[in-house]
């Protein structure tokens, strides 16, 4: 073999490019390594991330780190499609470390950006509503979203940063929800995973306080009973 210093130097350098290392998992044995898997690693695995990155898989089975849907989707998603998807509870920066607390604070009713790794021209933005653990599966969750803008979409196979955009504030939640008139009954998801005080006023120039049956159906929906067809707001707390 001849010197190194006697090889010609590559100014022209593609992924798939070898150079020569050792194997740390082989007994240091002499190997070749290209670009790309070089490049993969360090962008998972070898340095510090403030974003969660995961990988749009669309086959079975699903691994630590990806984002998929049930049933599983095409290689080709647009973004203003998605209403849930299926992530798991490690990504792929930190594949031993379970993270699913983040769903729920700070990423609850909070704006978050997904973009693709390698192209930040695709790109959705969502209001996370909700994280509820799989049934009989729990290395992963389904996530409630609604779309708000973004650009192209999903491909299959591509790495997928998901970044905190808008926080909506765990300790101070809120919404104003409408109610249109049509039935004297709502069944409201207001998505704020808590139990929350309701307030609801009608639609009159000055708005009035009005009473009604509120039942708390679980920590995202709540029943309003009013004693006829009712229009107005209602304030969650």
């Amino acid at each position: 073999m001849a010197k190194i210093s006697t090889y010609p130097l590559d100014t022209d350098l593609i992924g798939t490019d070898y150079w020569i290392g050792s194997d740390a998992n082989s007994n240091y044995a002499t190997k070749n390594f290209t670009i790309d898997s070089v490049a993969e690693y360090m962008n998972r695995k070898a340095t510090q991330s403030q974003l969660l990155r995961f990988k749009y898989t669309n086959t079975v089975p699903l691994t630590i780190g990806s984002l998929s849907f049930e049933p599983q989707g095409a290689a080709d998603v647009n973004y203003n499609s998605i209403t849930s998807f299926r992530l798991s509870k490690s990504d792929l920066t930190e594949d031993t470390v379970d993270i699913s607390s983040y769903y729920t604070n700070p990423l609850s009713s909070s704006d978050v950006l997904i973009t693709q790794c390698d192209d930040v021209s695709r790109y959705g933005i969502f209001t996370w509503n909700s994280s509820t653990q799989v049934v009989g599966n729990t290395n992963y969750y389904d996530i409630s979203v609604t779309y708000k803008s973004g650009n192209n979409g999903l491909i299959a196979g591509k790495d997928y940063f998901i970044s905190l955009l808008t926080y909506a504030g765990q300790n101070d939640l809120n919404k104003v929800m409408t109610l249109n008139g049509s039935s004297n009954t709502y069944v409201l998801n207001h998505n704020l995973n808590k139990y929350c005080a309701v307030s609801v006023v009608d639609n009159s120039a000055s708005p009035n306080e009005v009473y009604c049956e509120v039942v708390y159906n679980s920590l995202n929906t709540i029943t309003l009973t009013f004693g006829s067809v009712f229009t107005g707001q209602a304030f969650f707390n």
